[in-house]
């Protein structure tokens, strides 16, 4: 499970990637009258960063979601381990209790 998890995030960020490069593609390619080639550089920039950060929110996330995970199931596996030991000690006291109780001198119908 955990190579699958590992590689998710790199598959969505060059997904990100390269959906930002191609839709930055496109606005270049027909430049705006009146701004010159800093605002176009400048804008290109942007995108690239933007899809930059973008992508490492979502390896950051993917991996939060990882470790979340692997804890949910430590706990899960804890909580069955306390319950199963309780349910033995309650097992045991029951049968302590009934071993006990047992004497000919009680009458059950008290």
């Amino acid at each position: 499970m955990k190579p699958i998890l590992h590689k998710i995030p790199m598959l969505i960020a060059t997904l990100i990637m390269l959906s930002s490069t191609g839709a930055g593609a496109n606005e270049t390619a027909e430049p705006a009258t009146g701004t010159g080639p800093s605002v176009v550089v400048r804008v290109e920039k942007a995108i690239a960063r933007g899809a930059q950060a973008a992508a490492s929110g979502v390896t950051r996330g993917a991996k939060a979601a990882a470790r979340g995970i692997e804890h949910g199931v430590k706990a899960a596996a804890s909580g069955v381990e306390r319950g199963a030991k309780a349910t033995g000690n309650a097992a045991h006291t029951v049968a302590k209790k009934l071993g006990a109780s047992s004497t000919p001198s009680s009458s059950p119908g008290k």
